[in-house]
């Protein structure tokens, strides 16, 4: 063989060698990615890795209270900078500032406070706070190259329960669906007017961004009485699109702290008689219904369990000669028949009773959150944003000559109890 053929020959074979190495070692690490396992250097901020397993991450108590400060900030409804000034006037020193004391890396002191908006974003974003780990954030793409491929948040692999969260997932849900909906108001920079609903309200009938409207020709005092929602789809496409379904900002301010008011107020008298009512509402299996479903799951089980000792004795009947093949094949054929049946309706009524159970328990947990709202004067978009999942609106329609609009708020964890007007 040539020597410049025998080189070629090494090269590709250690190139080959090489690929085949990194393939491996990938696959490696993405299968200890999959059981849970926390494979980067160094633990995200907010945590530190387990000093009995490097692998596991356990909540640093020094800086999770700063992650916890940054989703209740975002909670609020306010950008990114926002975030940021409040943490920088409240002297909240940034992770680089950390990593200089665990690292020794040389950081400006002066720029300590000088929070970073991308940062910022990445921890609201990250699963990790919520006790989640992500597969692949951003992978290499080949073995030669050291250029990284994103994966946008939404098509990230993620592993849940992995470890503690600082933030409940249902918490951590929330902000993201803050963070993805922000309507404009029209009129907002000089009018002044906040937003609360933003991103909630929506057009009963086109499921369209209800989007606010200042209207700086009313000669009214308070911003409030001088803006009102209208359907996004109306106002770009008109009445080819979707009809107005105008609503006065002041009435669904009203209304909304209204309803609030309501149950928090029910949930604070008499939590347990509260939820009762929701559940019935909700046509949920209480008390001797849920008995009468826990006593046709016991027969069915227990005839499943008689049907296969028959079809024991039945088939020993037939070794021993007892009874026909002809006649056994009809049996058995009617013994299969009636355990499908049981066994579908077994599958029924246990898929019911957990459903029931789970959603028994967001009626609990909603009631437990709407009763700390007792006796409030006020809405905020924190308030909108953890217990209302989103508002519609209903085009307003004449009924006895009277103007009736419809609101109904569907309420996270339960949905909608009633329609308001």
């Amino acid at each position: 063989m040539h020597c410049c053929d025998i080189i070629l020959y090494v090269r590709l074979t250690n190139e080959m060698y090489a690929k085949d190495t990194s393939r491996k070692i990938k696959s490696a690490l993405h299968a200890r990615k999959m059981q849970g396992k926390y494979m980067a250097t160094t633990a995200p901020f907010g945590y530190q890795k387990d000093e009995k397993d490097h692998n596991h991450l356990v909540i640093d108590e020094v800086t999770a209270p700063i992650v916890e400060l940054i989703f209740s900030i975002a909670e609020e409804g306010v950008g990114l900078h926002t975030i940021c000034n409040r943490l920088r006037k409240a002297k909240v020193i940034k992770p680089s500032f950390y990593k200089k004391e665990m690292f020794e890396r040389y950081t400006d002191e002066e720029k300590m406070y000088d929070w970073d908006t991308a940062y910022v974003s990445k921890i609201l974003h990250d699963p990790v706070y919520a006790g989640n780990l992500t597969v692949a954030e951003r992978p290499t793409k080949t073995m030669r190259s050291k250029k990284r491929q994103y994966i946008p948040y939404a098509e990230r692999e993620v592993i849940y329960g992995t470890h503690e969260p600082i933030i409940e997932q249902s918490r951590w849900n929330t902000v993201q669906k803050i963070l993805e909906s922000r309507p404009p108001v029209i009129g907002e920079s000089s009018s002044g007017y906040d937003n609360i609903f933003r991103g909630v309200i929506k057009c009963a009938d086109c499921g369209s961004a209800m989007l606010a409207k200042v209207e700086q020709k009313r000669k009214r005092n308070n911003v409030l009485d001088k803006t009102f929602y209208c359907c996004t789809k109306y106002r770009k496409f008109g009445k080819e699109g979707c009809s107005s379904h105008t609503i006065e900002a002041r009435t669904v301010h009203e209304v909304v702290l209204a309803d609030i008011q309501k149950h928090a107020g029910q949930a604070l008298a008499d939590r347990k008689a509260m939820v009762t009512e929701i559940a019935e509402r909700l046509n949920l299996q209480l008390s001797a219904d849920k008995e009468q479903q826990k006593k046709e799951l016991r027969q069915c089980k227990q005839r499943v369990s008689e049907i296969e000792n028959l079809y024991a004795k039945l088939y020993e009947d037939l070794t021993r000669e007892l009874i026909t093949e002809k006649r056994f094949q009809m049996l058995s054929a009617r013994f299969d028949s009636e355990q499908e049946e049981l066994t579908a309706k077994i599958k029924e009524l246990e898929k019911s009773a957990i459903a029931d159970k789970e959603q028994l328990s967001s009626i609990e947990h909603f009631a437990e959150q709407i009763s700390g709202y007792a006796g409030i004067t006020e809405l905020n978009f924190k308030i909108i944003n953890q217990l209302i999942e989103k508002i519609l609106v209903s085009e307003p329609v004449e009924v006895d000559g009277q103007k009736i609009q419809r609101l109904t708020i569907h309420y996270k964890f339960i949905g909608a109890l009633e329609t308001l007007e």
